[in-house]
């Protein structure tokens, strides 16, 4: 598995609790979606901040696509905290959670159709593996601080 397989996973990940967000009726029940949102988002973002995109700064050709992809975490994570205190039956939580899926659609369709092709020439085979390799462990141990922070 390389590290491109893990990213889209994470993606297909999100889209499918936006799925789940949309179309569900019950207040409580559209929460609990956000709150899986929430930790999927964070620990794909800090992931590939710590993991992808520092390989990527290495080569000239993938450099200029970091600040816009930060940028875009940044964006999105504001968001996430202001989405955290609203009422899940308010017209404004279903606002900024419409608006947060439109930002995160934006991110997975040029990380996926301009980013990811780019790094995948830039990289030989077995970096990508490495990379994989120190992305799963690095999403690993961030969960498991993210659960220990929980109990």
């Amino acid at each position: 598995m390389d590290v491109f397989e893990l990213i889209k996973a994470d993606h297909r990940q999100a889209e499918e609790l936006f799925s789940a967000i949309e179309s569900a009726d019950d207040p409580t029940q559209r929460y609990e979606y956000f709150e899986q949102i929430y930790q999927v988002l964070n620990l794909h973002a800090q992931t590939e901040e710590l993991v992808l995109y520092p390989a990527m700064r290495e080569y000239e050709e993938t450099n200029q696509f970091v600040e816009e992809a930060e940028e875009e975490h940044v964006t999105a994570k504001e968001l996430l905290e202001e989405i955290k205190s609203l009422d899940p039956d308010s017209s404004q939580f279903k606002s900024k959670i419409k608006k947060l899926k439109e930002a995160v659609e934006h991110h997975v369709q040029e990380e996926e159709n301009e980013l990811l092709p780019t790094v995948s020439q830039c990289m030989k085979k077995k970096e990508l593996q490495q990379l994989a390799q120190e992305f799963q462990q690095t999403k690993t141990k961030l969960q498991q601080d993210m659960v220990a922070t929980l109990v």
